[in-house]
């Protein structure tokens, strides 16, 4: 017998464990705005109208079914403030027992009506001294212990509406807009896990933000949606605006926590793309409502959905430097959850100079001639000779935050190069050749962009004003052959020896780039010496 009743045991108690517990009905705890939405006041539906369409909808039928019963309550006396309501869930105010209603009834939705709109200031921690104080202080004070009590209570699913607004008539601007702050803080940040002092959101807490379904834009109940102007209930219209949302919202939380309580899953968690992508598209999981954010203003995301959707991070072309987003999805009853997105910049900025004409090569007409040595041409019949480009700090000219040597300039004068993605600040761009006199910038080059153009086509580009005007075109001066920054009679020794010889091939004292150095290569160093010509920088 013992053996038997064991046995029987067994075999019953995994369907006890493994029973579900169901969140289909409930009680609305409610005054006189919440009666009227309750309806039909005069509209042509209702709540129990809708909870009537939202089963049929859903083929819910029997205990499967959706129900709520509505109630004036607390009473004694008629008012449901939420200092009030703190104190009914601390078990502290005698006339108003709320534990029966908890023990009968799955969903429990609480509200209070227009007068916690009518907000006396933002208020301080010393508020709280002053429980019935109308301060935003206060009011988060409240909610946060109100909603703390519903934590402890998982056999219950709760729901808390937001303040009801007040009318033009019954208030004022600031006033409104202090209603407005605070009830915007308890859906997007509290019941986002986002206040720092809560922390995360219980899965069996929703809010239903009436006052941001009603109010316009200033946080005033419109007339249209009022008994009349002075009359601030809601009317007909409110309540077939409001009856669906109250039963959809509700029930479709109510269910999800029953079936496990809120999801919301983000993939993938980090990405990283090229600069020229200019979209992704994120996987989102989840069994509920979700609202997602950029914390960049060059990236803007899905901002919201239900259920398992696709996200889509639009950001456009990357022209400068690696960028990254912060994307933060967010459903109630879940903890947020961020995702990384990388989009590099372009591998390299491109360097484009124009107009720099070397004054030994120069033949005339914005043209140079092509360098040679004793083979013929030195670096191909397109290229005058080869430069040193370098990149130097704007408040120190002697820190060099980038060299190039050897870049081709063309017979015209035009050279590109590229320069690390991450130089992205303003530079002296400083110019050496072989033989000619250093020159810089006359200002700092902005290389903020991924392209940057400069022409050395007038004297005030250069610091110093240092070119040389011929035939209505500027050019370097050359002649400092051993580059010690001046043209002077060091260079004619140098230039000397080589003549001497018949030195032949690509050397520094060929000024003129015709692979011989000869008489012909006197004259520019001896005019540019003549003139004292010396580099000039910052």
């Amino acid at each position: 017998m013992q053996r038997y009743l064991y046995l029987s045991l067994v075999l019953i108690l995994p369907t006890l464990v493994s029973a579900q517990t169901s969140f289909r009905s409930g009680r609305f705890l409610h005054h006189s705005t919440g009666q009227n939405i309750w309806g039909p006041n005069g509209s042509s539906t209702s709540i129990p109208a809708q909870m009537q369409q939202y089963n049929a909808a859903h083929g819910y039928t029997g205990s499967n079914a959706v129900s709520m019963a509505e109630q004036g309550w607390p009473l004694n006396p008629w008012e449901n403030e939420w200092e009030r309501w703190h104190r009914i869930f601390k078990n502290a105010d005698p006339n108003a027992n709320i534990q029966p209603i908890l023990d009968n009834n799955r969903i429990v939705v609480i509200k209070s009506c227009f007068p916690s709109s009518a907000i006396t200031g933002i208020g301080q921690p010393s508020d709280t001294a002053t429980p019935k104080a109308k301060t935003i202080y206060n009011y988060k004070w409240h909610w946060r212990n109100i909603v703390n009590e519903m934590r402890q209570r998982p056999q219950n699913y709760f729901v808390i509406w937001t303040n009801a607004p007040l009318g033009a008539a019954s208030t004022n601007a600031t006033a409104a807009f202090r209603a407005k702050e605070f009830c915007t803080w308890a859906k997007d940040t509290l019941a986002m896990g986002l206040d720092p002092q809560f922390g995360s959101f219980p899965p069996n807490v929703y809010v239903f933000d009436y006052f941001r379904k009603i109010a316009d834009a200033n946080g005033f109940a419109p007339v249209s949606l009022c008994v009349s102007p002075t009359d601030n209930h809601p009317n007909a219209a409110a309540t077939a605006l409001i009856a669906p949302q109250f039963v959809n919202e509700i029930f479709d939380a109510a269910i999800i926590y029953e079936q496990g309580g809120p999801i919301l899953e983000v993939s993938p968690q980090q990405q990283t793309v090229p600069s020229n992508i200019e979209h992704f598209d994120y996987q989102v999981t989840s069994n509920t409502n979700w609202v997602a954010s950029s914390d960049q203003p060059w990236c803007s995301v899905t901002p919201q959905a239900s259920g398992n959707a696709t996200m889509t991070a639009v950001f456009g072309a990357n022209t400068t430097q690696t960028r990254v987003v912060h994307i933060t999805t967010m459903a109630s009853g879940t903890e947020p959850v961020v995702v990384t997105l990388t989009q590099e910049g372009p591998s390299d900025k491109v360097l484009n100079i124009h107009s720099l004409l070397i004054e030994g090569l120069y033949v005339g007409n914005g043209q140079m001639r092509a360098c040679l040595d004793e083979n013929g041409y030195k670096f191909g019949s397109s290229v005058a000779d080869v430069i040193v480009i370098q990149l130097r700090n704007k408040n120190n000219y002697n820190q060099i935050e980038f060299e190039a040597s050897q870049i081709q300039l063309s017979l015209d004068g035009s050279t590109s190069v590229n320069i690390p993605n991450g130089l992205t600040d303003s530079y002296y761009l400083t110019i050496k050749h072989r033989n000619s006199i250093e020159i810089t910038t006359a200002q700092p080059v902005s290389f903020s962009s991924s392209t940057v153009n400069y022409s050395f086509n007038h004297p005030t580009k250069v610091y110093g004003n240092q070119l040389l005007l011929q035939d209505e075109h500027y050019l370097l001066y050359s002649g400092d052959i051993n580059q010690d920054g001046a043209v002077d009679t060091s260079d004619f020794t140098n230039l000397d020896n080589r003549s001497s010889n018949f030195a032949i091939g690509y050397l520094s004292e060929d000024i003129n780039g015709d692979g011989i150095v000869d008489v012909a290569d006197f004259t520019v160093v001896d005019n540019n010496a003549a003139r004292f010509i010396g580099k000039i920088t910052p």
